[in-house]
């Protein structure tokens, strides 16, 4: 048996989990995707390591499966109902016709909730043979509404009751953190997005450890608990403010010293977790792959400098398995 490239890097550490970047709803058609550009002497390979990925059938004797969790939010979704019109059309319509007093917006966050439970029932097989120690789905709250701590706190606690293993996203903001403690309080689990300084995550586990005393002294049951923090690496450098807030500064950084900084973060966060104990577990994300000129090969620097942690590994890039 040939193993995939990210069971390689699983196999680096026994606590490293790899995560889907997207609904696992588009799994199957992005999985015949790739194969369909597969070599014909490789593509056998291929198939059997993209089945192993996301395939309850291949769940081992410690309920882990290649895939140990989902992250995903609305616009991922999207392209879950983008994959297969005809049936969500008609789901669209049911939810209209059972909600009659709803308007547009109101059907739009129905359809979202269901795309969500649907989603964590295909991963809920890992959650259950694990004993809830893999294979949740981060549902997200509606990111228009970063600022609003009610509208956030209803949507989350709307999202924690679709499944039992559905993991709350809430993003990184002085709202959003309350929401993250107040949800821990009740012993629900969460993920939060929208991160890309120290600070924002050091204020994320101080929120989760308020939380988490609140609920040990209400007697909550936390046996299934997990909080996630997600560090979006190339959307703080290339992607999001690093670069822009530097040259703003007469700074010029080279493509090296971006990814530095980039991994700088989210070490220095997780040494922070690492010396007061805390139990928040930091996924790394928004990976960047380079090409290394025609008929090279792809590589990525943040996956390496990091390999036997915790990823997600995004859906939108057509990575093939060797």
């Amino acid at each position: 048996m040939t193993l995939h490239v990210l069971e390689k890097l699983a196999s680096t550490n026994p606590d490293c989990e790899i995560w889907w970047d997207s609904s696992p709803l588009v799994y199957e058609s992005w999985k015949k995707g790739v194969l369909a550009s597969a070599p014909a002497a490789k593509k056998a390979d291929w198939e059997a390591q993209l089945t192993r990925l996301f395939d309850p059938a291949t769940i081992d004797a410690e309920g882990r499966m290649g895939f140990g969790g989902v992250t995903t939010n609305p616009p991922l979704s999207l392209q879950a109902i983008q994959n297969d019109p005809d049936f969500w059309m008609q789901e669209i319509r049911r939810i209209a016709a059972e909600n009659p007093q709803d308007d547009v917006e109101g059907i739009y966050w129905k359809t979202y909730l269901e795309v969500v439970r649907q989603s964590a029932l295909m991963i809920l097989p890992v959650y259950d043979a694990s004993n809830g120690r893999y294979g949740y789905l981060s549902g997200q709250v509606d990111p228009r509404f970063v600022t609003d701590f009610d509208l956030m706190l209803a949507q989350g606690l709307q999202l924690a009751a679709l499944g039992r293993n559905v993991m709350v996203k809430i993003p990184g903001s002085a709202e959003g953190y309350r929401v993250i403690e107040e949800l821990t309080a009740r012993g629900i689990s969460t993920n939060n997005t929208t991160s890309f300084t120290v600070p924002q995550y050091v204020e994320c586990m101080n929120a989760v450890s308020r939380g988490l005393e609140r609920a040990r002294a209400a007697g909550v049951d936390l046996s299934r608990w997990r909080s996630v923090i997600t560090h979006m690496s190339a959307r703080l450098g290339n992607v999001g403010d690093l670069k822009v807030q530097a040259e703003l500064r007469g700074i010029s950084l080279t493509p090296e010293e971006i990814l530095h900084g980039e991994m700088a973060v989210l070490k220095r966060a997780y040494r922070h977790g690492k010396a007061t104990g805390h139990p928040s577990k930091m996924l790394q994300c928004s990976m960047r792959v380079q090409d290394e000129g025609e008929g090279g090969t792809a590589s990525s620097w943040h996956i390496s400098k990091i390999a036997g942690g915790i990823s997600s590994i995004p859906a939108r890039r057509d990575t093939s398995p060797n």
